[in-house]
């Protein structure tokens, strides 16, 4: 979960309320891009930037549908003089998640597959092979990850038994074809005896896992038999018009600087410049496999567009899903503070809080959403490590007291 999230509402005594829109009206399934009245944070920006060293960052606030602010501040690679723009891309890791989500709402939506849909009746064919505590965990357990599957950073979890980030990176069938391994290899695959014994009973316990994420792009292109990335790009990007997106843990290509690079966070302080030839072998976790639970990258602008259309979906804004499925896809169905793609909170006063973060350990993302008062702010940096967390939070606060002000007293917050 997002830490000192407490502390962020109570310093900046934040009450909810809508920010007058600024400019012409919009399709609601997309935030405003074009506004001319949008505000520069550049400054606010550029703050948080030299006090945490950072080589760029990048941010936009949402209010009502439109982006009332945003801002793009440093360089793509520390010791280059070339500035990022609003239009560079970045990779929001984990952030991906919810698109997943969103991919597989859609399907239930139309009638592809069922919330209560179980590995059994999706992979019909493994069920003889099948690990009996995974036969029966269907799509709400999976995407709210509490599939039983193990947790990130512990033996297991991210890859299965007896294989490796190198195995995995080293294939060369199509990423359909990987995943409906991968995903065979968790489901049927035994654990070791130590493995097996931490592991919880599916539909018992919140376990955060990248694992979840991957069977469930596993799963969409088992229904429709399209690969993920091409189902994000029909059922998702293209609707939205979301036009600067791609799918990997690099954004640059080579060793151009064409877009920003990632930065690795030394143990001495400086964030060191990866090339993008070479990110996928330092970390260790950069499969493509993987990529519904963390490989997108896209501009800032363009994430607001999916972001909007989480804000504005609960209250029939959005033309690709019904306003009762945004509700199962932000509803925590065990009450352990993570929905389907996102982590939750609930305020009196604020109503329902929607987050994630995400990083590769190269770059960090983040995103703040009030839905009921139709509120996001959204932080980008091209490094990873502490002061990349740090600094996003910071940005989160700065903006949030700066766009979100208190209410007349006496007039309903909510």
């Amino acid at each position: 979960m997002k830490l000192a999230f407490w502390v962020r509402l109570f310093v900046v005594f934040v009450l909810i309320v809508s920010l007058t829109a600024c400019g012409q009206a919009i399709t609601k399934t997309q935030a405003n891009t074009d506004n001319t009245q949008t505000q520069s944070i550049n400054d606010e920006l550029q703050g948080i930037l030299q006090l945490y060293g950072l080589p760029s960052m990048a941010a936009v606030v949402i209010s009502n549908g439109q982006i009332v602010a945003q801002g793009a501040v440093g360089v793509r690679k520390s010791g280059a003089a070339i500035p990022v723009t609003i239009n560079d891309q970045y990779q929001i890791g984990s952030c991906t998640k919810a698109m997943t989500a969103t991919i597989i709402a859609m399907l239930v939506q139309q009638g592809k597959l069922s919330w209560t849909s179980t590995m059994g009746d999706i992979f019909p064919e493994m069920k003889g092979e099948m690990l009996p505590r995974y036969r029966d965990v269907n799509i709400l357990e999976l995407l709210s990850m509490n599939a039983g599957f193990p947790s990130n950073n512990t033996t297991d979890g991210y890859f299965p038994p007896s294989t490796s980030d190198k195995y995995w990176s080293s294939l060369t069938e199509p990423l359909m074809q990987q995943r409906y391994e991968y995903t065979k290899d968790y489901l049927c695959r035994p654990f070791s005896l130590a493995v097996e014994e931490a592991l919880p009973e599916p539909g018992t316990t919140y376990l955060y896992s990248d694992v979840d994420y991957v069977i469930a792009g596993a799963i969409a292109e088992r229904i429709t038999g399209k690969s993920w990335e091409d189902l994000m790009t029909t059922m998702l990007f293209k609707p939205l018009g979301i036009t600067d997106a791609g799918f990997s843990f690099s954004m640059a290509t080579g060793y151009e600087v064409n877009e920003p690079w990632q930065h690795y966070y030394s143990t001495n302080g400086q964030d060191i410049p990866v090339p993008p030839n070479y990110a996928p072998d330092i970390l260790g976790l950069l499969a493509p496999v993987m990529y519904p639970a963390g490989g997108v990258h896209m501009t800032i602008l363009d994430w607001a567009k999916f972001i909007n259309m989480q804000l504005e979906g609960e209250n029939g804004g959005s033309k690709l899903l019904a306003p009762e499925t945004f509700k199962i896809l932000h509803t925590q169905p065990y009450n352990d503070g993570y929905a389907l793609g996102w982590e939750v909170e609930n305020d009196p006063v604020f109503g329902t809080l929607l987050t994630h973060n995400g990083s590769d350990g190269f770059d960090y993302a983040d995103v703040w959403m009030l839905p009921n008062s139709n509120f996001a702010v959204l932080v980008t940096t091209n490094a990873g490590g502490n002061p990349a967390f740090e600094a996003g939070s910071d940005a989160i606060d700065t903006l949030i007291g700066k766009f979100l002000s208190r209410p007349p007293a006496g007039k309903p917050t909510i």
